[in-house]
This record gives structure tokens, C-alpha cells and sequence, in this order.
């Protein structure tokens, strides 16, 4: 995940956002939000819907429909350390092996932050699978786990959380979802924001596009052999 000023998403989310992510079908708005969700920009058939935040940072959502199998985009994120090949501004991306025990993946990542200090975070995904296999999900949020930064110089991002969801059409056609939300913290986040929310939304899109090329190798062509996974839960 991507995943920002730019580009992240790549990726966001916390328990409060994920209590609320359904809100797009009324016209309720948590005390959280300063808007509803609205219709924004349209790209190549990418489709994009955003909300603000009552610090003025907005939350999008992005769905597209793409020939592609859910089984190769999902691999795609599965494979945390290869996210700086595709993600936009990823810098260094490893996963941190915490307990052995813990079904979830921790993945340390920097970011190049035009304009302003470079970014880290230390991020928890996991992943919920559909009875039937069809689609996936993957959430991610940062966590607050003792962790090295690479340099000091580094601006943790308060927030990064959102999701991966791939569900599969069939006739080789996936529905891509993707929404993220994230606090860049410091200037940027007090006096910057409208910069910051120009730049999320552009890198946004150019992830998704990103994330499509990268499904298209080899080794994620080949997910169901290749055993790219983090551990999934049945719901």
C-alpha cells in the first residue's frame, strides 16, 4: 500500500472509518466529517468518491472494473516488499516479523514526500477472504509497534488506513475498491491541505494504473502457484 504527496494509498484505516465506510448510502454525517461523499473525477474508467475530514483531509474511494484476476492483484499487494516496483513515492517497503503467532503482516515503509520532510510508517495488513473465494479484501492501518527508523529525519505519518478489495466477475473481469485515508501530520496537515488533497487524489490514480501493470508480470500471473500470501480468515 499507496501507497503520497504524493502518493500514497497506496494506500488506509481506523476502527472509526471502518464503522462508517458504508455512509455513501445515506445522507447522515458523522460528527467527523465536514461532507458526505461526492462524486469526484473520473479517469480511464476509474471512478472516484470523496469525503472530508473535520481536519480538512479527504477520504476517497476508487472502483474500476479491469480484465485482470483477482488472484494476480492480490498478489500484488501480498507482495509487501515489492511495492516500491510499483507504488507511487515508496522508497523502501520490508515486512517486520513481530510474534509468530500473529496471523497479520507488519510492513515497515519510507516515503519520498515532495516539499516537505520524507515519510515513514509501520503499517498492519490482513486479509479477509469470502466463503466462496471470490473476493479479497485487505485492510491496512498503521500501528503503534516499537520500531528502528531508518533515519531520523523521518515524519511518522500519524494515520495511513484503508483497503484492497478484489472480487472477482468472472469472465476473467475483477471489480477493483480501494479507499485510504491518511494524516500527513505537521504543516502539511494544518496549513497544506488543500496541496496535500490535490496530490492525493492524482497520486491515486496513478497507483491504481501502476498496480494494474505490476499485476500483469510473470510472478503475479501465476498467484495460485507461485504461494504469494498473508494469512487469510474466512468470514
Amino acid at each position: 500500500m499507496n501507497f503520497i504527496f504524493l502518493g500514497l494509498i497506496s494506500i488506509l484505516y481506523s476502527s472509526a472509518l471502518l464503522a462508517t465506510e458504508n455512509s455513501a448510502e445515506t445522507s447522515t454525517k458523522s460528527p467527523q466529517w465536514l461532507t458526505d461523499w461526492q462524486q469526484e473525477r473520473s479517469e480511464g474508467g476509474i471512478g472516484s468518491e470523496c469525503r472530508k475530514h473535520v481536519s480538512k483531509i479527504m477520504q476517497c474511494r476508487f472502483k474500476v472494473v479491469v480484465d485482470e484476476s483477482h488472484e494476480a492483484l492480490t498478489a500484488v499487494i501480498q507482495d509487501v516488499e515489492g511495492f516500491k516496483e510499483w507504488a507511487i513515492s515508496v522508497l523502501i517497503s520490508e515486512r517486520v516479523m513481530y510474534e509468530e503467532s500473529d496471523p497479520d503482516t507488519y510492513v515497515y515503509t519510507t516515503y519520498n514526500f515532495t516539499g516537505a520532510y520524507n515519510r515513514d510508517a509501520l503499517s498492519r495488513y490482513s486479509m479477509v477472504t469470502d466463503i466462496e473465494g471470490r473476493r479479497n479484501r485487505i485492510n491496512f492501518i498503521t500501528v503503534d509497534k516499537p520500531y528502528e527508523p531508518r533515519d531520523l529525519r523521518l515524519v511518522r505519518f500519524p494515520l495511513m488506513a484503508g483497503y484492497w478489495q478484489f472480487t472477482s466477475l468472472g469472465n476473467g473481469q475483477t471489480e477493483i475498491e480501494h479507499q485510504s485515508f491518511t494524516q500527513p501530520g505537521g504543516l502539511v496537515q494544518s496549513t497544506l491541505y488543500h496541496l496535500f488533497n490535490v496530490a492525493y487524489l492524482d497520486s491515486s490514480f496513478d497507483t491504481i494504473r501502476a498496480l494494474l501493470a505490476q499485476a500483469k508480470r510473470p510472478k503475479y500471473q501465476d498467484a495460485l502457484e507461485s504461494g504469494l500470501s498473508i494469512l487469510a480468515k474466512n468470514k
